[in-house]
């Protein structure tokens, strides 16, 4: 059903002018008009738990090691990453007929509670930062508190 709506037989936005024509094929086939790497930068994470660590994946393409910050403060992960990106196109007169430029900056945080901070690491490698987060070794005389 959401083929039919989307292919060039549908006429159900035809109101004679080419943006109204295609706007619902455009909208749902790229998202609004932001430069790819703005769409592709949304520090997708993947976050596993086990009895002795945190793993956090996340994919940050395009974003150069040195432009990522990570800290771990009072139980919150927090990571960010700014990202550059000029191009210049010249003709033979080495005249500039096309510059554009893009700047973004990202961030995210993440409660990861009961962690060793002296014994994180982390790894960027192919446009995937992973962080290692040891926990601490949780105390084993817990006592519990009764209610009166």
């Amino acid at each position: 059903m959401s083929n039919e709506l989307m292919n060039n037989q549908n006429n159900w936005m035809d109101f004679g002018d080419d943006f109204f024509n295609h706007f619902g094929r455009n909208f749902f086939k790229t998202g609004l008009d932001f430069p790819l790497s703005a769409r592709q930068t949304t520090m997708k994470t993947d976050i596993s738990e086990s009895e002795q660590a945190y793993t956090v994946k996340i994919d940050l393409p395009g974003l150069k090691k040195e432009n990522l910050n990570i800290d771990y403060e009072n139980g919150i992960l927090s990571v960010s990453g700014k990202q550059e990106q000029e191009s210049e196109a010249r003709n033979d007169a080495n005249e500039v007929i096309h510059s554009e430029r893009y700047y973004g900056s990202y961030s995210r945080s993440y409660r990861l509670p009961q962690v060793d901070r002296d014994k994180i690491t982390a790894k960027y490698d192919g446009g995937v930062l992973q962080i290692e987060l040891p926990k601490t070794s949780v105390s084993a005389d817990k006592n519990p508190i009764e209610i009166q």
